[in-house]
């Protein structure tokens, strides 16, 4: 009777064993299926994916950084009875970069699988920004972190990783140049490194002793372009602009409007102008000059005279102070003019050929300007003719017509229509 009796149980034990496992599992493990997919959840994992057998659980799903992943599994392990077995852990952490731009630093955050992607993503954004200050200290990677699918390294300007962070770094082309009396300075941001080697050496032909500085213009093929980035046309009026005397400054943005300061003639302005038609179209022209009559009037002109600085001295003042006026409309000589000149002569003659002189008439402003210039050049050739009556050499004598200034310009002659004689 005992001995059935044993058999029996041996009999019925494993039957009620999987008796109780198929009940457990039907009720129970739906239940710790479901709180082990709302732990993950908690921790921030996405598309979580939990598989329970028995009391052994297998869990996959992508945490937003190695934190999150582990305080995942953490919780996962606190779930009793379940156990998570050594290679059922299969979370993982999906590469990803965040940019914030705020004024000239850029700061990039993220994780990266372990390598050398993110020497990789400075050198890029470097290229791609170098006016900017990079901040990549939050920047950090991992070895359970992979790419996202579709995704491989290395990274590079078109990847749809870098894509929302370059569409903020976009920026709009601009240029600016200072002409100082000692350097060129350039800055702004161009699309292209060819131009701005274009414009560099353009500056280096002309800068004498000056240097030219180009540390603060920076090009960047993440510079959208613009209708004024031109080479040839660009570093013509570049040449012609920045060869007058300093100071003067020129300015372009994307917008197109050129912003010109410095000292000018109307015949430089004029061409300057013209220079810059084809590159900026129908789009107006900020000029801001101070008008004098020639070159010879600019501030600081240094007079190419060959004559040594002891015979020149004694010159200056009485030239300086000569305003030869004629009559409206008439490019004769008067008489208390000609005692002036008479007086001047010798002085004139005893310097010699190697003097140089500019003989330059100022035409009235507020007269026809054709008119006003052929009356000038009647009275420049009148005073030459003049001096050469008188002995003077007239082998460096040049006669001219200044251009006109307005009236009350710092430049503009004391009075209209008159000659003066300057030093070349």
């Amino acid at each position: 009777m005992r001995l059935s009796l044993v058999f029996s149980m041996l009999i019925l034990l494993p039957l009620a064993t999987g008796v109780h496992a198929w009940l457990f599992c039907r009720e129970n493990l739906p239940v710790l299926t479901q709180e082990a997919v709302s732990r993950l959840k908690t921790a921030g994992v996405r598309n979580p994916i939990v598989e329970v057998r028995f009391f052994d659980v297998a869990i996959s799903g992508e945490a937003p950084d190695p934190v999150a992943r582990q305080q995942a599994l953490a919780a996962i392990r606190r779930l009793v009875p379940l156990r998570l077995q050594p290679g059922a852990d299969r979370l993982h952490v999906v590469a990803s970069l965040k940019a914030k731009l705020e004024q000239n630093t850029l700061q990039i955050s993220g994780w990266l699988p372990q390598g050398n992607e993110v020497t990789n993503v400075q050198r890029l954004l470097s290229e791609l920004r170098p006016d900017l200050e990079l901040r990549t200290e939050d920047l950090r990677t991992a070895p359970e972190v992979r790419w996202p699918e579709g995704i491989r390294p290395p990274l590079t300007a078109g990847n749809a990783m870098l894509k929302p962070i370059l569409d903020i770094l976009r920026v709009p082309a601009e240029l600016h140049i200072i002409a100082k009396n000692d350097s060129f300075v350039l800055s702004g941001l161009l699309a292209t490194a060819e131009l701005k080697e274009e414009l560099v050496a353009t500056l280096a032909e002309i800068a004498g002793t000056r240097v030219v500085d180009p540390s603060a213009l920076k090009a960047s093929p993440h510079v959208l372009s613009a209708a004024f980035a031109k080479p040839a046309l660009l570093a013509a009026f570049v040449r012609a602009f920045f060869n007058a005397p300093p100071p003067r400054s020129f300015d372009i943005k994307s917008d197109g409007i050129p912003h010109l300061e410095g000292i000018a003639t109307r015949q430089m302005e004029s061409a300057w102008l013209a220079l810059l038609r084809p590159i900026t179209g129908a789009a107006k022209v900020d000029a801001r000059f101070t008008l004098v009559p020639s070159v010879y009037h600019f501030p600081g002109y240094q007079v190419q005279s060959k004559l040594s600085p002891d015979t020149l001295e004694p010159l200056r003042e009485p030239l300086r102070s000569l305003a030869l006026v004629f009559d409206a409309g008439s490019a004769r000589i008067p008489p208390q003019e000609q005692t002036k000149l008479a007086t001047l002569a010798p002085r004139l003659l005893a310097a010699g050929p190697a003097l140089g002189l500019v003989i330059g008439a100022h035409p009235d402003p507020a007269g026809p300007e054709r008119v006003e210039k052929d009356i000038g050049k009647a009275r420049a050739e009148a005073v030459l003719s003049f001096l050469i009556d008188q002995g003077v050499p007239a082998a460096d004598v040049s006669a001219v017509v200044f251009d006109p200034v307005p009236v009350g310009s710092p430049s503009a002659p004391s009075i209209p229509r008159s000659v003066e004689l300057l030093i070349k």
